[in-house]
């Protein structure tokens, strides 16, 4: 549903027109870049491209793109965990989200919460593919994706939207925005509602944003915003083979469920210096509360948790772009300082009720990052990038067990890395160009990667001997137009890396360093304007990631499928004028189950899925219809093995299901 998203541009027209690249991109270079001049793999998924699509979600837009393999256990976006460039189960912790440039990734396993931007407020999804340490430091590892909110303007703009579907589904959304010529602000509101596809599988969400950008003078501006989410949820949990045959919409936990509050204020300003360049800084604060209950009507193990966590983010950055002995040269050098802390509470466990405190715990982890990266036209068509970061992380652990039996955590520990990148870009014509690039990469260890308990001495450790994970990687694409009407693109990518972190099941339940494990890869796709309001287009992606030494040498890493693939089509004025029909054929490879890194079990299956939305567009009004999986495919696209690695455990994906509405823009 999302045409172009398969090349290195997705800046598509639908009316006939010759297809054009995106003006500029922001997160390939952290500074207003144009998409061809970039060494890497970008993809601009638009605000065109969403309205098109069926997508409640931002996972739902990325599923469609190469590279991303996506696995949703609930099938709300919830907890979805979108991989870029097949790291499997660590794929979150290695794929570095950004809001408006906002780190959004927890210091901890929680990973994203892709549910705390809705759909309706997202201008464009940026991606690149491949490290971004350089630029952004932690888990910048398979790449970065950076969502832009919508940003307002004078005019007034007003946009009403409500939408039912499967599953007892109720949607809606409303905004406003407006102002004059020094001041512009917008206005959300949305909420959704749905019982989901499985028992106890309800999603209940209600979320405000709003934005405002002051222009002082021509030389210094400043923008706000923010926004608060709120939502309860079921926790459905996952089925045995034997369950899944039975009815796969069952719940083993019917009792299980959550509830989360996310909120988030950002200033930013971005200041010329005469032609000195500019300062550029973000100043962002964030607090998100989680609460997760699991009552055994048994009361043999009754748990319930609840994280708070508060973050403050510093991030200014100076560009300077300017001629350099007679060549374009551009310039930027900054400093990245963020402060996290969490408090966490247990309650309940083995015969204790769950309304009873049984553990306490304090965690921090504070990160500084100062990195420059610079690049120069040595030619009018050639390029050379140049980058450097040095960050530390320092962890303080306190966490203590009220019942006595566990012996408290009290530690503290500092990692240290650099990272850096080479990359090279010739532009072979207009809108055409090839790219050569080599990085180091790192990624230090969430809080609780760090901190497991040791049961053999009954006490809660720090895995001080636990390494960041780092990487070498080499990556090589075209970018090339055939014709105004024809273009596609092909990558190649090879990731080293070492120390690379994973969860051991057995025998130790913890997380450990790997030594060394291979990463490597091509996405090739395509785009045609064949008539003219016709366009096709179509991605496939081959990962292959193993493990290169024991205990696991030459076995798969779990959960990253070798095979993915899109095709799809759009058609505007299908049958008449103001009509749209777009399709997606959507296929995943198969994979093992995560936590298999022994690979002793069978593959998950591989599944395909089609979807497609009718549209039609009259005046300010827009109605739409759009069904997901039309034929009807009944597959698991996530799997884990239990807790002693007896059997695989499977998350059911949704049968067929539909989703219609109104919309009304002015």
């Amino acid at each position: 549903m999302l045409p172009g998203l398969c090349l290195a541009d997705s800046g598509k027209k639908d009316n006939g027109e010759a297809p054009m690249l995106p003006e500029v991109v922001v997160t390939a270079a952290r500074s207003e870049q144009r998409i061809e001049r970039a060494p890497a793999h970008v993809t601009v998924i638009t605000r065109e491209d969403i309205e098109n699509s069926n997508a409640a979600t931002i996972p739902d837009l990325l599923r469609y793109e190469a590279g991303i393999t996506v696995r949703d256990p609930l099938s709300n976006g919830k907890t979805a965990q979108v991989d870029l460039r097949g790291f499997g189960e660590t794929g979150p912790y290695n794929t570095l989200v950004l809001i408006d440039g906002r780190r959004v990734n927890g210091i901890d396993l929680s990973g994203v919460d892709w549910t705390q931007i809705p759909v309706d407020q997202i201008e464009k999804i940026e991606i690149v593919r491949g490290t971004g340490s350089v630029l952004y430091g932690d888990n910048a590892v398979g790449g970065v994706i950076n969502i832009i909110t919508k940003i307002p303007s004078e005019r007034l703009q007003t946009r009403a939207e409500l939408s039912i579907g499967s599953y007892n589904f109720r949607g809606g959304t409303a905004s406003v925005g407006g102002g004059s010529k020094d001041v512009t602000g917008l206005l959300s509101v949305s909420f959704q509602n749905t019982d989901g596809y499985r028992q106890n599988n309800e999603f209940n969400a209600i979320d405000f944003g709003g934005k405002i950008a002051y222009d002082l003078s021509d030389s210094f501006n400043l923008n706000f915003s923010g926004s608060f989410h709120a939502d309860k949820y079921g926790l459905p949990g996952p089925l045995t083979a034997a369950e899944l045959a039975a009815d796969r919409r069952q719940s083993r936990d019917p009792l299980d469920h959550g509830k989360d509050r996310d909120a988030y204020l950002k200033a930013g300003l971005d200041w010329e210096i005469g032609g000195a360049g500019n300062l550029v800084s973000d100043f962002s604060y964030r607090s998100r509360s989680s609460d997760a209950f699991f009552p055994d009507p048994t009361g043999v193990f009754p748990q319930a948790t609840s994280y708070y966590t508060v973050s403050w983010g510093i991030t200014p950055r100076y560009v300077w772009s300017a001629d350099l002995f007679e060549r374009r040269n551009t310039l930027i050098a900054g400093v990245d300082l963020y402060w996290s802390d969490q408090d966490i509470d247990t309650y309940g466990g083995f015969f204790i009720p769950e309304t009873t405190p049984t553990g306490r715990s304090d965690v921090s982890r504070n990160t500084a990052g100062v990195y420059f990266n610079n690049e120069l036209s040595v030619k009018d068509n050639i390029i050379l990038s140049l980058g450097a970061r040095y960050e530390t992380a320092r962890y303080e652990l306190n966490q203590s067990d009220l019942t006595g039996v566990l012996a408290p955590l009290n530690e503290e520990t500092t990692k240290n890395e650099p990272a850096y990148n080479v990359g090279l870009t010739f532009l072979y014509n207009e809108k055409s160009s090839v790219f050569v690039r080599a990085n180091r990469s790192f990624r230090f260890p969430l809080t609780d990667e760090v901190a497991y308990v040791d049961w053999s001495t009954f006490t809660i450790r720090a895995n001080l001997e636990l390494q960041p994970q780092t990487g070498y990687h080499y990556e090589t694409g075209i970018k090339h137009y055939f014709t105004k009407e024809i273009m596609g693109n092909l990558t190649l990518f090879r990731a080293e890396i070492e120390n690379e972190l994973f969860y051991n099941p057995s025998p130790v339940f913890r997380n450990e360093n790997h030594p060394e494990t291979l990463h490597q890869g091509l996405e090739i796709g395509c785009r045609a304007n064949l008539l003219k309001n016709l366009v096709v287009y179509g991605n496939y992606t081959y990962e292959n990631a193993t493990f290169e030494k024991e205990p696991y040498k030459g076995n798969d890493i779990p959960a990253v499928p070798n095979h993915k693939a899109n095709l799809g089509f759009s058609i505007r004025d299908f049958t008449t004028s103001g009509m749209t029909l777009i399709a997606d054929y959507n296929y995943v490879g198969s994979s093992h189950a995560i936590s298999d890194q022994a690979n002793n079990f069978d593959k998950l299956k591989a599944y395909h899925t089609i979807d497609a939305k009718l549209s039609y567009q009259w005046k300010t009004l827009k109605a739409f219809i759009g069904v997901n999986n039309i034929t009807d495919q009944r597959y698991a696209g996530y799997a884990v093995m239990d807790t002693f690695l007896t059997e695989p455990n499977y998350f059911p994906a949704p049968e067929r299901n539909w989703v219609a509405g109104v919309q009304y823009i002015y």
